[in-house]
């Protein structure tokens, strides 16, 4: 018997799942007498991903690309079609019944701020451009130019410099101020050495690594605890393979929580490395709560449909997940970046 989800054949966990999902969107309380607004058809076939359960092309690092989605196909990549939806049917309830407020204390919108640390300054420790270098050589690595990357990779990571504490002065450092003085939060997503196995796309600090923050010697995982002191949320940035192996982001988190004293809740899969069928399955029973993967690493927009925060739904289990999804819609390297 197939497993592949048939888009047509709505079964009743997903029609409630979704009703679910728009009645929070809406704020329609639980008591009131109204039906809830049913989707366009276009629209749930967008918000529950199923074009990326139906095709199974990826790009060259194995991402969903932008390029590939209907809603780009359609020039509407740019615009939250759900959200505007609901607005629309916000507005119309409005006459009939009580809505509950969106966002807290009447705030119109609400903006989640966050950070992969990819890397940690733009020096590197010694033991840092090693880890680099070799990251390619794994068993994972098969492609004949694996053994003449090492060197080009070294020379790449020494271009920054080489520092026995690397400053985070300018990256973290900077992140944490302005967010102080605009009195914002945010979440900061760090690495750990990959479990199973790494690739050549993997970061290549560790927690017991040493640099220099606000003007002391220090330790990553010294600096995660210090973030998280000062109410920045700390997540996990899985490794590449993380995102569809079994077991690898749950090997991870114990590790971030043995090097940190801090259970990570929160992650986003690095390289946005992420597979509906997959990713976030592994992630839910990994004990994570909330992903903030679901974006594009070429370009900003809504992949499905929506800036709003939801449950994952499995369309091939048939089944709602706890997991929150918090979609990436502007990433800076590609909004700055060329496409």
């Amino acid at each position: 018997m197939s497993t592949e989800p048939d888009p047509v054949a709505e079964t009743l966990a997903r029609r409630h799942h979704l009703e679910r999902s728009v009645r929070v969107w809406l704020g329609l309380p639980h008591s009131a007498a109204v039906d809830t607004p049913r989707l366009p058809t276009v629209l749930e076939r967008r918000f529950l991903r199923l074009e990326e359960y139906e095709r199974p092309g990826r790009d060259a690092w194995g991402c969903w690309d932008h390029s590939f989605s209907e809603n780009y196909l359609e020039g509407t990549l740019g615009i939250p079609e759900v959200d505007r939806w609901l607005v629309e049917q916000r507005e119309e309830l409005r006459a009939r019944t009580t809505l509950e407020p969106l966002w807290p204390t009447g705030k119109r919108f609400a903006v989640c701020l966050t950070h992969d640390v990819d890397l940690l300054a733009g020096k590197s420790t010694l033991r840092q451009v090693v880890r680099h270098a070799t990251a390619g050589l794994g068993r994972r690595e098969h492609d004949a130019l694996r053994f003449a990357r090492p060197p080009i990779r070294a020379v790449r990571a020494m271009r920054g410099g080489i520092a026995f504490s690397p400053s985070t002065r300018d990256t973290i450092e900077l992140s944490c101020m302005l967010e102080h003085k605009y009195e914002a939060s945010a979440s900061y997503f760090f690495t750990v050495p990959p479990a199973g196995g790494g690739s050549r796309y993997d970061c290549t600090y560790a927690p017991s690594d040493y640099c220099t923050f606000r003007g002391a010697r220090t330790t990553v995982a010294d600096v995660i605890r210090a973030l998280a002191e000062e109410g920045f949320d700390v997540g996990l940035h899985g490794s590449y393979h993380s995102a569809t192996d079994p077991g690898v982001l749950a090997t991870e988190r114990a590790t971030f929580e043995h090097a940190t004293g801090i259970t990570p809740t929160t992650t986003r899969q690095h390289f946005l490395h992420w597979d509906i069928k997959r990713t976030p399955q592994l992630q839910n029973a990994a004990g994570f709560t909330a992903d903030s993967t679901l974006g594009f690493n070429r370009t900003v927009g809504f992949r499905a449909s929506t800036a709003l925060p939801f449950r994952q739904f499995d369309v091939v289990a048939d089944e709602e997940l706890a997991l929150l999804e918090v979609p990436l819609v502007v990433e800076d390297s590609a909004l700055l970046g060329p496409i």
